[in-house]
């Protein structure tokens, strides 16, 4: 699940521990749509677009015992938040990928991730010459999509375990964020939905541009 590089190395995380990650209390990742599990979805569309990709799960690791990537538990304990995916992935490309100057971060809400997010999220920061991107569809702000400094990860961690920030808003306001923004003619395909038959139901063309 290694991309040869045309853009500095980047670490895809796919964070499965956020609120918005579960459907009917069970988890989403093994969840059916077209005959395989979401997060084979997720990883046939993100893994050509990053140098390494880990899925950041907790509980027993088991049961993705399918899916040809590392599983990472968070970095943190009972910080179920896009945050402490974040840092778990930044974390894990200091240990791992020493030469990993960012993280890109994907929701587990939806199989329909664009095939060129993280190259649209680092020409959103050339652009503006800013700190970090995140996605936004139709004017709805969607951060757990984002491309996240490696150098920030002590930061980010203080802000988690001192300054108790929880919510990823308040900690990217501290910093200067571009917004990689989308349209879309049918579906805002980051949005976060609970019921599954909806992301089914848009099939695969999203509208996206």
């Amino acid at each position: 699940m290694k991309k040869h590089q045309t853009q500095p190395q980047v670490l895809g995380v796919i964070l499965a521990n956020t609120p918005g990650s579960r459907i009917n209390y069970t988890d989403r990742c093994p969840k059916k749509l077209m005959g395989k599990p979401i997060v084979s979805h997720i990883i046939e569309h993100t893994s050509p677009q990053v140098t390494q990709l880990i899925l950041n799960a907790n509980g027993d690791p088991t049961r993705f015992e399918n899916i040809d990537i590392p599983i990472v538990p968070d970095a943190i304990n009972d910080h179920p938040e896009v945050l402490s995916g974040i840092l778990t992935g930044m974390e894990w490309a200091q240990d791992h990928m020493p030469d990993c100057q960012w993280v890109a971060s994907f929701g587990i809400n939806s199989p329909l991730i664009p095939d060129n997010l993280v190259e649209r999220l680092f020409a959103a920061i050339q652009t503006d010459q800013s700190d970090m991107a995140y996605v936004s569809c139709n004017g709805r702000s969607h951060p757990e999509f984002g491309l996240w400094p490696v150098e920030l990860a002590t930061d980010l961690r203080y802000a988690l375990e001192e300054d108790g920030i929880k919510r990823i808003e308040k900690w990217y306001s501290l910093y200067n964020p571009s917004i990689c923004s989308y349209l879309s003619d049918t579906v805002d395909c980051f949005s976060n939905t609970n019921l599954i038959h909806e992301i089914i139901g848009t099939g695969k063309d999203s509208g996206l541009h």
